[in-house]
């Protein structure tokens, strides 16, 4: 795009079609028109990457560089400016309260007046909470329950081990609490594991495919560990968040401040950290009740 081109986001038509289990279905509509306002911009900006004969980079006239890009990427391009419109858009209409990324449902570029396409967008689930402190206060006591009548050490009568109380804690917690995960963000969470679990494989210089053979595994069966594991995880980290709020619980600047130079993160982190220290600030609440 030449630096005195104003471009201006198309106008496009928004409707949520429906909103059920935290996940929000939005259609858009793009007349042909607007379309080809879009395209007029993808040929622009990707002209200035490629290099014709007789002209150097991006110095071709418009006409002739549209000859030499490829129509699907072209269309990609087209694709992504709209979608970057429509998310904003929809956000900016609905308030939506975003648990994961948007995903495209759907998409028909082949009408001669207009584009359409669909997407989904996961929301932060609405939890009810409960009696969660009935809750933790209950499994708190099995455990104590438990280590009292385990009679096969002199240490039998100790103190239960926080682990196994706070493991406890956790499991009623999510056995009490209903919480709804988007679906798409469970499978971000499975994704994001097998890709780290293909790293491992490729740094002892295995495919993935062979490292499960060596391990005896099959990729359904990790699947479903990582699936599990993905919705107890999330499951659980909303529940705390929901608890926290509830209780006022929050990180202190300080507390981030020393947290952050223990740990060596840098200031860009600091949003996770205040979510790490209050998660550990109600699961301690949680324990000693």
């Amino acid at each position: 795009m030449t630096p005195n081109t104003i471009y201006n986001p198309s106008p496009m038509e928004i409707k949520e079609l429906k909103k059920e289990k935290n996940v929000a279905q939005v259609e858009v509509i793009v007349t042909k028109k607007e379309v080809d306002v879009e395209k007029n911009h993808a040929v622009e900006e990707l002209a200035q990457q490629i290099t014709v004969k007789g002209f150097r980079q991006g110095k071709a006239p418009k006409n002739i560089a549209e000859e030499h890009l490829n129509p699907e990427k072209v269309t990609d391009h087209v694709l992504n400016h709209l979608l970057s419109d429509a998310v904003s858009k929809a956000l900016k209409e609905y308030k939506y309260n975003l648990l994961g990324r948007p995903v495209l449902e759907s998409v028909d570029t082949k009408g001669k007046d207009e584009w359409k396409f669909s997407l989904n967008f996961p929301l932060y689930p609405e939890i009810d909470l409960g009696d969660y402190k009935k809750v933790a206060k209950g499994a708190s006591k099995t455990t104590v329950k438990k280590t009292k009548t385990e009679k096969t050490t002199e240490d039998s009568e100790k103190a239960p081990n926080n682990e196994d109380s706070l493991n406890l804690i956790y499991q009623a917690l999510l056995k009490n609490i209903q919480v709804d995960i988007p679906e798409s963000v469970i499978e971000e969470e499975v994704n994001y594991s097998l890709e780290r679990l293909s790293t491992q494989a490729q740094s002892l210089h295995l495919t993935l495919e062979n490292y499960l053979k060596a391990v005896n595994r099959t990729l359904d069966q990790v699947k479903d560990e990582y699936r599990k594991s993905a919705v107890d995880s999330l499951k659980l980290d909303l529940i705390l968040l929901d608890i926290a709020k509830k209780e006022g619980i929050q990180a202190s600047q300080e507390e981030v401040e020393n947290l952050a130079k223990s740990t060596n993160l840098p200031e860009n982190q600091h949003s996770r950290l205040k979510m790490l220290i209050a998660r550990r600030k109600t699961l301690e609440l949680l324990s000693s009740l």
